[in-house]
């Protein structure tokens, strides 16, 4: 599936992680157990307004070509910068899952990911929950939110200078332009997406 790239930042956006876990309350005692499993996914909500005629073309045109929850889109956390990379971070070894991840290539004995810093890896982007640094060989253990989807090959590139995640729009129900007459016709709008997997 073709995905697109976002083509405007918004004026103002929001950022969250919805979770994916389970609660079970047992009707004797009150107990609770929470299953925790992977497919927590970042959504997003994003406001656009005072828009000229040309942004508002562009961004009536992607709408409709996403064609609802079809279509993909890449979209970063607007909030958040990312990181002059130091090195050319690739995953260590196969077969890794949960909130860790063995990696190389950083350049040797400094701070590589600050805790709060966005990367994405394996197409799945993710928030580093501690500061990293890497070792006098250039491998870093990076601790990390949400889990693992799926594990990345040895060797996947690990893309911290401009991360992204691959979204879709949250419902079929998204892209209500409006419009208003002064300066010529300049339209607002807001648009929800979750992250697509």
């Amino acid at each position: 599936m073709d995905v697109k790239e976002w083509p405007l930042p918004p004026r103002t956006a929001s950022w969250w992680l919805e979770s994916n876990t389970k609660v079970f309350r047992s009707d004797f005692n009150g107990a609770t157990q929470v299953l925790r499993s992977p497919g927590s996914r970042w959504k997003c909500s994003l406001s656009f307004s005072n828009l000229d005629d040309e942004s508002s073309r562009i961004l009536e045109a992607l709408i409709a070509s996403l064609d609802g929850e079809f279509g993909r889109v890449q979209l970063r956390n607007y909030g958040r910068s990312g990181r002059k990379v130091a090195g050319s971070p690739v995953v260590s070894v196969a077969d890794q899952t949960g909130t860790t991840l063995l990696t190389g290539g950083w350049q040797a004995s400094v701070v590589v990911l600050r805790i709060g810093d966005n990367f994405t890896v394996n197409d799945e982007l993710k928030i580093v929950t501690e500061d990293v640094s890497s070792d006098s060989s250039g491998n870093a253990l990076i601790s990390f939110a949400p889990m693992l989807r799926s594990s990345p090959p040895a060797g996947a590139v690990i893309e911290a200078g401009n991360p992204t995640g691959i979204f879709k729009l949250a419902n079929n129900k998204q892209g209500k332009f409006q419009r208003e007459k002064r300066r010529g016709v300049r339209s607002a709008l807001s648009l929800e997406f979750e992250e697509a997997f």
